[in-house]
């Protein structure tokens, strides 16, 4: 007697799941059923694959929500915000497009997510924003043409990035660390053609953790990279690229600090200034062989930059010690280092600069030991 109810529920259930996945069972296609409504209406641990031009916005609120697309999918924010992930944790994102949204991705009150294979771009704010303690794994992901930052960390919010990562041709910063984490491991990021490549900023932090990960910062309008305000990024064996930078190369400004350890290669070349260090900042290259496990040196290579290879002002410190070097050459100016600045070299080179290959002003303070 019962059987009706039962066959009434299975009826129900064969809907959603029609709704959620298309008429067929393959792939829910956007031009015919709305993604918004299937993902409104999932349960926690659902997979929905999607194809075609699917309308934001798209507001995930369940735990352990997969989102993948299949073919040509791309999801278009029509001005709102194109995909909200509100609070939920364990998301999957892949292989689709976000773009037209006020923000493409925006995770937010301590959602966490993975992003893989995703392009985001062509968004009015941010490309992707963690906010409020959110967290995500991204994985090759690209960050184009977004109106603010292409990738943006703010209020306790973390992110690890690994395998490859693309951020370019954003209108302000290629990443925003803003009193955030950001980790790279095992990865290769290239940031180029933003306004400034990457901020840390505001005692946030960045790390790289392996000598397999590499960062380019290459041609952004002003600066690579810059750390400032109380902000510390850590390099412990990966390389850091940045050239053709107009203004800096790298900054570290506003009692920020940067650390370079266990064979992290720096390279500075075509910029304005290689390196630019003021305002009571702290960078510190060393490399100690019986703690880190690498054998070789820590090098700061400054080479070709328009002014200084290393400009070092207002009562900063630049320190070199156990296996690091500075090799700095045909720069307009070696090292220039003034107002109180301290600064300690070691095993270096500073040569064929085309003015002076270290100039020391007003009130400065050094150490060079083993140094040509």
């Amino acid at each position: 007697m019962y059987f009706p109810k039962l066959f009434a529920i299975s009826l129900l259930s064969l809907a959603a799941a029609t709704a959620a996945f298309g008429d067929d069972g393959g792939p829910l296609d956007c031009g015919k059923r709305s993604l918004a409504k299937a993902v409104a209406n999932a349960h926690p641990g659902d997979t929905i694959t999607f194809t075609g031009v699917c309308a934001g916005p798209i507001v995930i609120q369940v735990d352990g929500l997969t989102l993948k697309g299949a073919g040509s999918a791309i999801i278009d924010g029509g001005g709102q915000d194109a995909l909200t992930i509100a609070g939920a944790s364990r998301a999957s994102l892949s292989n689709f497009e976000v773009r037209g949204g006020l923000d493409g991705i925006m995770a937010t009150n301590g959602a966490h997510a993975s992003f893989t294979n995703l392009n985001v771009h062509n968004n009015f704010v941010f490309g992707i924003s963690l906010q409020t303690g959110s967290s995500g794994i991204l994985s090759g992901v690209t960050t184009t043409g977004n109106g603010v930052h292409g990738l943006d960390l703010e209020t306790g919010s973390s992110a690890t990035i690994t395998g490859a990562f693309s951020s370019t041709g954003n209108q302000v910063f290629g990443i925003n660390v803003n009193g955030s984490a950001l980790n790279f491991s095992q990865a290769t990021a290239n940031i180029s053609g933003n306004a400034i490549g990457l901020q840390v900023a505001t005692s946030g932090n960045a790390f790289i953790n392996d000598s397999k990960t590499t960062l380019n910062f290459i041609n952004n309008q002003a600066v690579g990279l810059t750390v400032v305000s109380g902000g510390h990024m850590v390099s412990f064996g990966g390389t850091i690229n940045a050239t053709g930078n107009p203004l800096n190369g790298v900054s570290i400004n506003s009692k920020a600090g940067l650390d370079l350890d266990a064979g992290t290669q720096l390279n500075v070349s075509g910029n304005g200034n290689g390196v630019l260090l003021q305002e009571g900042s702290v960078m510190t290259v060393f490399n100690l062989p019986q703690f880190s496990g690498f054998p070789g040196y820590t090098v700061l290579n400054t080479h070709g930059n328009t002014g200084a290879g290393v400009q070092a002002q207002t009562n900063s410190t630049l320190t070199f010690s156990g296996n690091a070097k500075l090799m700095a050459t045909a720069n307009m100016m070696g090292v220039a280092a003034d107002d109180g600045v301290t600064l300690t070299l070691v095993n270096s080179t500073l040569t064929g600069n085309s003015t002076k290959d270290l100039l020391m002003t007003f009130g400065t303070r050094a150490d060079v030991q083993t140094t040509t």
